[in-house]
């Protein structure tokens, strides 16, 4: 019993803190009659829902239409309402434009409005849940960095719904732990698809640029990431394989490539350079930036390893004045930086 009473009296409670607000008989243009009464009925239920307002529907009875704002003025008055809505449909083609402005009884001009278009009537639903939780705050129905929502207006920056894809250049560094720490230049040429809940990566990786490089890394990389929404700023996490080709320099001093200092012959550069392929495997994430236009940004950092190894010499002076030239592999691994630009199409 003592719980059905506080029940009682926090609904009550609610009730007298919500405002009373008057929904005008929504005007139609070019419409059947029978969407205003079932848009008005989804308005009260979604409103309702969110707490915020008590809605009172307007009727036929009322007598006031939504192009006379000083009858709905007059008639929310009446009702004890603080505020008025006026929704308005109008249909241009197959799309119908959707006005909805709040007022306050005080106020000639509207304290809230949006004007969304819905493709068909499927989009009514959709639309008039966001007003209803969105109406007399400070945001707007629907998210213009979301570049996926169902609905757009014309005049905005347009929105996509399907697939795309990018292609696309970035420039950026190979930071090696082993065999050696070091930072090596790159280019990285890629073809991203979008799939709004996925994206598909097929990329072509070059770092070591320059004659002074000791390192030399290429590869051709599959990639998948987990995009976190559909903004036009989206961050991004996944991983990837690759099949790459890893070449390494070691740096022996000149002089201690001749017999009179060394066990074995050395007397090139290719002595001391090791070529291998295999599998290369990478984890990380990034940010697109403009996701919603023709042109994208990203910027990326991942961890790669190689799955092989590379042999990497090394020399040490021995006691009686020669030198011991030694090998180790080690497996290429460090953390990858680029930013670059794409063209979707």
């Amino acid at each position: 019993m003592k719980k059905f009473l506080l029940s009682v009296l926090v609904l009550a409670v609610a009730l007298f803190a919500a405002e009373k607000v008057y929904l005008a008989p929504v005007g139609l243009t070019g419409m059947h009659g029978d969407y205003a009464v079932a848009s008005s009925k989804l308005m009260k239920a979604y409103i309702e829902d969110d707490g915020r307002y008590i809605l009172v529907v307007g009727s036929a009875e009322d007598g006031v239409t939504a192009d006379n704002q000083a009858a709905v003025r007059q008639k929310a008055t009446e009702k004890g309402c603080s505020k008025y809505i006026i929704a308005e449909f109008t249909r241009l083609g197959e799309n119908v434009i959707m006005s909805f402005k709040l007022y306050s009884v005080d106020k000639d001009a509207p304290i809230w409005d949006d004007r969304l278009k819905a493709r068909n009537p499927d989009d009514f639903d959709p639309i008039i849940q966001r007003v209803a939780r969105n109406i007399g705050t400070k945001h707007k129905a629907v998210d213009d960095t979301d570049i996926y929502s169902v609905t757009e207006q014309e005049t905005k920056t347009p929105k996509r719904k399907g697939v795309n894809s990018y292609i696309g250049m970035s420039v950026g560094g190979l930071m090696a732990f082993q065999p050696e720490f070091d930072v090596y230049a790159g280019l990285d040429f890629y073809l991203m698809y979008d799939a709004q809940v996925i994206l598909f990566g097929i990329d072509w990786d070059i770092y070591g640029l320059g004659d002074d490089s000791k390192l030399g890394y290429m590869d051709i990389a599959i990639s998948a990431y987990y995009p976190f929404g559909t903004k036009a700023i989206t961050p991004f996490l996944g991983g990837g394989l690759a099949y790459s080709h890893t070449e390494y320099q070691s740096d022996i001093p000149l002089e201690y490539r001749s017999t009179n200092y060394n066990y074995s012959f050395y007397d090139n550069d290719e002595e001391f350079e090791d070529g291998s392929s295999g599998l290369t495997g990478f984890i990380g994430g990034g940010v697109m930036f403009n996701r919603s236009s023709r042109v994208m940004f990203i910027a990326q950092a991942k961890y790669m390893i190689n799955f092989y190894k590379n042999d990497v010499f090394d020399y040490e002076k021995m006691d009686d004045g020669r030198v011991q030239i030694t090998s180790k592999d080690h497996a290429v691994q460090g953390f990858v930086f680029n930013v670059g630009i794409g063209y979707g199409f």
